[in-house]
């Protein structure tokens, strides 16, 4: 899977839906993260980044490469995705 924002790899993180011992066990989906969300790595993935999404580091109000976050970092989703039984990518942390 990859980040709709940054199109990095996403990292698995966990399994969801009815697992505690006292349900089902179905699984409903997985979930993961994107790295990215706290920060790139290299200053060559920031401006890949950049010029993907055609914003500045003016635009993001940022002084240098570190501070840049991929936008998957932004509001309810803070760099969190999961997935349905169909396998599609959701935005967020399932309920």
């Amino acid at each position: 899977m990859e980040c709709i924002y940054c199109e990095h790899e996403l990292t698995h993180q966990d399994t969801w839906g009815f697992l505690a011992a006292h349900q089902s066990g179905e699984v409903k989906g997985q979930i993961y993260s994107c790295l990215n969300a706290d920060g790139f790595d290299t200053e060559e993935d920031v401006i890949e980044y950049l010029g993907k999404t055609e914003q500045t580091m003016e635009e993001l109000e940022c002084d240098t490469w570190e501070d840049v976050k991929c936008d998957s970092s932004m509001h309810h989703v803070s760099g969190s995705f999961y997935t349905d039984k169909q396998d599609n990518l959701h935005e967020g942390y399932p309920c």
